[in-house]
Formats: C-alpha cells, sequence, structure tokens
C-alpha cells in the first residue's frame, strides 16, 4: 500500500506519510503570527501569491505541549516544514523534527506499535529494514474537519485586511 513515503522524526519517533502528500521539505521561512491564532499554528507565510499556515505537528498531535516560547526562538529555526500539496482550502505546511529519508517501501503494513493509544491519525507501521521501523501517518486524518473551517477562518480575515492595503503603497 504505502509505495513512497518522506520519513522524519517527530518528538524521538519515526514517522512516515505517503510522498503524495507531501509537495517538498521547506526550511523554517519567517512567519507572521496574529493575535487570537490557535497553539498548534506557529503562523503564516507567503509562497508566491498564496499564504501558507505552517503548524508545528508535535503540538497539534498532543506529542509536545505548547510553549510560547518555541514559537518564536531558535527552537523552530532548524527545523523543516513538510509543504502539503495544493488543494481545497488552505495549504498547509508541517514543521517536524527533520527529515530523514524518502523511499519506497513496499511489503504488508502492520498495526501500529501500540494501537490502544495511537491516534486515528496512525494506520499503521512500516519496517524500514535493519531493525528500524515508521509510524505510518494518514494526512486527510492530521487535521479535523473543524480545525480545517478554523483556519480557513483565519485565512480570510487575513486576506480580508489585505485587501483595505491594496494599491496603499508608496
Amino acid at each position: 500500500m504505502p509505495g513512497a513515503v518522506v520519513i522524519f522524526q517527530l518528538a524521538d519517533v519515526r514517522y512516515a506519510l505517503p510522498l503524495p502528500a507531501v509537495r517538498e521539505c521547506v526550511p523554517m521561512p519567517a512567519l507572521f503570527r496574529p493575535p487570537g491564532t490557535p497553539a498548534p499554528v506557529l503562523g503564516y507565510f507567503r509562497l508566491g501569491a498564496e499564504r501558507v499556515v505552517a503548524i508545528d505537528l508535535a503540538v497539534l498531535l498532543g506529542l509536545r505541549p505548547w510553549r510560547a516560547v518555541d514559537q518564536a526562538g531558535a527552537e523552530t529555526l532548524y527545523r523543516p516544514l513538510l509543504l502539503g500539496p495544493e488543494g481545497e482550502g488552505a495549504r498547509v505546511a508541517y514543521m517536524v523534527d527533520g527529515v530523514l529519508d524518502v523511499r519506497h517501501v513496499s511489503g504488508p503494513v502492520a498495526a501500529p506499535c501500540d494501537s490502544a493509544t495511537a491516534g486515528d491519525w496512525l494506520v499503521g507501521e512500516l519496517d524500514l529494514g535493519g531493525g528500524c521501523t515508521a509510524q505510518l501517518m494518514d494526512p486527510d486524518r492530521l487535521l479535523m474537519a473543524r480545525e480545517r473551517q478554523r483556519i480557513d477562518h483565519l485565512l480570510s480575515a487575513l486576506q480580508e485586511r489585505d485587501a483595505l492595503w491594496e494599491g496603499t503603497d508608496a
């Protein structure tokens, strides 16, 4: 089932996302974080004309607590973002602790390592060989519908505010 996957580190565990869910890996850009932004959202950045939402994946999934000092400091500076594909709604990039590999994985997907405590965003465990495994995530289950709606609403508000200032550059 998996095919090509992006393998990354997050809170001392290896995880994987199917390659179609990751358009590219990008360095952390300068972010804008307006007041009232939910804790897992690091902020927003521009990619061409598009505004992208950067999310701390470990905080979103409850793997690490949110701390305000992390959001603007060296904690995030050297962590990569996994940029999702274009689609409906806001484009999302997930901050991870490090990207380890992109590889083709064949063979069966085992049940998650601890299916009793695994989030519904985990769909299985991949054998990477050499005694290494990675927990396979379902990219469609990372954000709940209400979280996507809230992100879309926040971006709409930012775009409306940007529109007020169009044509006023000196």
